[in-house]
């Protein structure tokens, strides 16, 4: 009812016990042009068909009131939040969380500490929050409310400052409290503690069972009298000390003026603006730097849209994709001639032989067919994966880029045929089968013969399948080098604003395209190098 006063409209479920099952998390927007509130409604938990926008008071009523109902048939408190945005013409810019309230006697019901708790702790993490604490109008000692936020937050100290008092039902203290001298007396503890609550007064209902579009309409009437009806009951007990002072000769303690100054929903609400004024000034700059960011972004944003719209014309587009393959093309060059600027500005492109090796056995050239030869290729990376011994001349954990890649590729290429090759001794006994005698049809040894038969039962099983993984290898650092060109000219380039504004489905093409005209590339110098050593 708290929460609803502010709105001046009924939202929440009220009921015996516990009603709030979940935080209620509104959005309080001033707008002077609506007559009738108007509202959203979200919620993770809450069904597809019971969220919605542009929503009248009744309905959200009715629906957070179905949702705590079916929470509470399902015996279980819930942290995910229902969020409202409640727009109207009398209401200010604020937001605040409506939690579940603790039920102060264990005996009463499920003990549902540990699950308030939780969701206390979970809203209170939220930056600029404060806390709305409302008090039950008895002594400080029997408030169980204050001893839960200290457990529940880590000892008094961590929240006190973040908080305001409201003592609701406060007419249940009224006789008890009906001189000065007794109503100091009541709240002198409560000020010893740090606590200065505000006293409300709200009308209740004889009866809350009622079906929920009487329920709404009951209680929307309570609301609007509310004010009122609290305003006449403060008055009749501040008169009522005023008479007991004067019938004891002046003697009563006069109500201190703490208290004065708290008494009405009314005073609570202008505090509470006053801090959300101040909580607003001193975030301004923050907010200000934010927007200015924002605007920034979106005039960034703008000016990249507005340059791309440049692309909808086929002859401008043609013309930057040329330049930009030219300038692709310049950068490919320059790594293979040696360039420092890339590795500065890409290290992370840098790779090692091993990183080479990992990505030519992870692509889809792996398992291409490059020739009738690639049935063998897989021996070949047998061999590199039990290579054995050390190898200085590689440089292998060193982290190249372009030119040097190539040069290492060469150079592993050597090592693994070197140690591929069978031993020619193996064949000592076999060598007298290879002369032959009847070459040509002359009776004598043919010892040339020897020599190829030698060479190509050698080289068969090693050079040709090797071949074609060197033809990968080197395809694989190519194929990479454009990718990196590709990213590289769109870095403090002439032309790389232009280059950036290039659609990602484009980029994609090109890629595609020069990947197709690089297999294509290897395809012919594979057959190429397997002629040229055919003996």
């Amino acid at each position: 009812t708290i929460m609803e006063r502010f709105l001046n409209s009924v939202l929440n479920i009220v009921q015996e016990g516990t009603g709030t099952r979940c935080p209620l998390d509104a959005t309080c927007i001033h707008d002077e042009n609506l007559a009738e509130p108007r509202c959203e409604l979200a919620g993770e938990e809450l069904p597809d068909e019971k969220r919605g926008a542009d929503l009248a008071v009744s309905d959200v009523f009715q629906r957070i009131t179905e949702h705590n109902k079916k929470l509470g048939s399902e015996d279980r408190f819930s942290t995910k939040p229902l969020y409202l945005v409640y727009r109207a013409a009398n209401v200010q810019n604020m937001r605040f969380v409506d939690t579940p309230g603790i039920i102060s006697n264990k005996s009463t019901g499920k003990d549902n500490r540990e699950d308030i708790k939780t969701i206390l702790r979970s809203e209170m993490r939220k930056p600029n929050t404060k806390l709305c604490i409302l008090l039950e109008p008895k002594e400080f000692a029997t408030n169980p409310i204050v001893e839960f936020c200290d457990e529940s937050l880590g000892g008094r100290a961590k929240w006190i400052d973040n908080a305001i008092f409201l003592m609701t039902k406060f007419d249940k203290q009224l006789d008890d409290s009906r001189t000065g001298t007794k109503a100091n007396g009541f709240f002198k503890e409560f000020f010893a503690n740090r606590c200065y609550p505000h006293l409300v007064i709200t009308p209740t209902l004889a009866r809350e069972d009622l079906p929920s579009n009487e329920l709404f309409q009951a209680r929307m009437s309570l609301i609007q009298s509310a004010d009122e009806y609290e305003k006449d009951k403060f008055e009749m007990w501040q008169e009522g000390h005023d008479r007991y002072r004067a019938e004891h000769g002046g003697e009563d303690e006069i109500l201190d003026l703490e208290v004065q100054n708290r008494i009405g929903f009314p005073t609570a609400k202008n505090i509470m603006r006053q801090i959300m004024l101040k909580d607003t000034v001193e975030r301004l700059p923050e907010v200000l730097s934010s927007l200015r960011a924002d605007l920034d972004d979106c005039n960034a944003k703008h000016k990249v849209l507005s340059d791309r719209k440049k692309f909808t014309d086929a002859q401008n587009l043609r013309n930057v994709v040329t330049r930009m393959l030219f300038e692709i093309q310049r950068r490919i060059l320059s790594y293979l001639d040696g360039d420092l600027g890339v590795s500065m500005k890409f290290p992370e492109k840098l790779q090692t032989l091993e990183d080479e090796v990992w990505e030519e056995e992870e692509s889809d050239w792996a398992r291409k067919e490059l020739n009738f030869h690639s049935e063998r290729e897989d021996y070949w990376r047998q061999r590199i994966a039990d290579l054995d011994g050390e190898y200085p001349e590689l440089r292998a954990e060193r982290k190249y880029l372009g030119g040097k890649q190539y040069q290492r590729a060469m150079e592993f290429f050597r090592v693994i045929m070197i140690d591929s090759l069978p031993d020619p001794f193996q064949l000592k006994d076999k060598v007298p089968n290879v002369t032959g005698f009847l070459s040509g049809g002359l009776q004598h040894e043919n010892w040339e013969r020897a020599m190829v038969e030698i060479t190509r039962v050698c080289l068969k099983d090693v050079s040709h399948p090797g071949l074609n993984y060197l033809i990968k290898h080197v395809g694989c650092i190519f194929r990479r080098l454009f990718v990196v060109a590709l990213e590289d000219i769109k870095k403090g380039e002439e032309f790389s604003a232009e280059f950036k504004l290039i659609p990602t489905g484009l980029e994609r093409f090109l890629i595609g395209e020069f990947d197709d005209m690089l297999w294509d590339l290897m395809v012919n110098v594979a057959g190429e190098l397997h002629s040229s050593l055919e003996p």
